[in-house]
């Protein structure tokens, strides 16, 4: 077998933060020696008719996942025929399963059945039954099929034990993915980013940051903005969402005199006007598990930062961020959270300057790498065990039919695993 890894995922410049993710990730690998010193790994990007013949020659497949049919439709596919060590960025995958089913995917109605199957055992997990993405585990059937998983919080690694995943799950942090002379160029902007508002009358800069959707409560947030001084303003700096109507939010909410709006900006402009703000907000209802990328950097600039208390936010550390009601709060819910923010210089520096210390460790450390070289090393360990590889497609094809955890320990199926524990090569 050719002894490379393939790394299917989104690469820049595609506009998803997956593709800067992965950048990130593999640069990490690289200042490690790991791509040196044990295995070649080649990112494949985009997906081409060819690599359905090449893919089952390569030693292991890393396969990244997300919500978006688009990117990820190709990628679930090779994760399915040639399992391998799977990257969770979005747990819901709600709308990635609609979305093959709508194409006619026989992978989407096989997603939607394993989910439907599995959702009754989530009845007692908060989240889930919170968060309506997340009731229904459609990434099921893809966790089974995966030799190994990567997550980036230990609330994901809950989640799939809640319905019963058993494949190993690796936790790694979400990467630093912006370089620190980026970070410092852009602080060099700052004054020039705030100069206009200034002269407005603006002396506190509110950012929220990222895909401009409404699952980031951006109406929320505007009306919680009301309630502050007038000179408070506003930045949404982002992709604009299809379906999401930033502009109707911002004209609805009576402050659009004091709301800067930024969308499909360069990757340059969005860190200068993250470096500019003194405050940043990343809310989430509904949560998908996501872990937020703008989260990360925004921590990585040194702002404090509000989020919900829900999910993967709730394993950030508390002198890190503060935290508003999971849901849908109150605007004067949020408002008293920024107040705080507004009225405490201190507590801004505080907080933004542990948030930032955190991800200077992080990358020091090279974290994510290193779990990353762990991960791919456990499952290559496990893809050259001739039993477990057995024993995989045995307990995948009782899956397949519809055997219960209950049905196993009553016998049903048992007699081969039976056997094969007792199978001894002779000497």
């Amino acid at each position: 077998m050719d002894p490379r890894i393939a790394y299917l995922s989104p690469m820049p410049p595609a506009r998803t933060g997956i593709a800067t993710y992965s950048k990130a990730v593999l640069e990490g690998l690289d200042r490690i020696g790991y791509t040196k010193d044990h295995h070649q790994i080649e990112a494949i990007w985009p997906l081409r008719p060819k690599h359905e013949g090449t893919m089952p020659w390569y030693t292991m497949g890393v396969y990244h996942l997300g919500n978006n049919v688009e990117y990820h439709r190709d990628i679930y596919r090779h994760a399915i025929q040639t399992p391998g060590l799977l990257v969770i960025h979005d747990l819901a995958l709600d709308d990635f399963v609609r979305g093959m089913i709508a194409n006619g995917d026989p992978l989407g109605y096989q997603a939607m059945r394993e989910g439907i199957a599995n959702a009754p055992r989530l009845a007692g997990f908060e989240e889930a039954v919170r968060n309506e993405p997340l009731r229904v585990p459609y990434v099921a059937h893809v966790a089974r099929r995966a030799r190994g998983i990567v997550v980036h919080s230990p609330f994901v690694e809950r989640y799939l034990r809640a319905f019963g995943c058993r494949t190993p799950v690796y936790v790694a942090p979400h990467p630093v993915v912006e370089s620190w002379d980026a970070i410092r160029r852009a602080a060099t902007h700052r004054a020039a980013v705030r100069g206009p508002l200034d002269g407005m009358g603006m002396r506190t800069l509110i950012g929220v940051f990222g895909d401009l959707s409404g699952s980031k409560l951006i109406d929320l947030v505007l009306a919680a903005v009301a309630q502050l001084p007038s000179s408070v303003h506003v930045a949404l700096v982002g992709r604009r969402i299809e379906a999401h109507d930033v502009d109707a939010w911002v004209a609805s909410s009576g402050i659009a005199d004091r709301v800067t709006l930024r969308s499909d900006v360069t990757d340059e402009e969005f860190l200068n006007w993250m470096a500019a703000a003194d405050i940043a907000v990343d809310l989430r209802y509904p949560h998908r598990g996501e872990v937020s990328g703008s989260l990360v950097r925004a921590m990585q600039t040194g702002l404090p930062t509000v989020v919900s208390a829900t999910g993967t936010y709730l394993d950030v550390a508390d002198e890190r961020v503060l935290r508003v009601p999971a849901g849908r709060p109150e605007p004067v819910e949020i408002a008293v959270v920024l107040r705080r923010l507004v009225d405490d210089p201190e507590l801004r520096a505080r907080i933004g300057g542990a948030a930032r210390v955190h991800t200077e460790e992080q990358g020091r450390e090279e974290r994510t790498a290193q779990v990353y070289a762990e991960a791919i090393e456990g499952t290559l360990s496990l893809l050259a065990d001739p039993t477990r590889r057995v024993l995989s497609r045995w307990g995948g094809a009782l899956a397949d039919l519809g055997v219960t955890e209950e049905q196993l320990a009553a016998g049903y199926g048992s007699s081969y695993a039976r056997a094969l524990d007792e199978f001894t090569v002779p000497s």
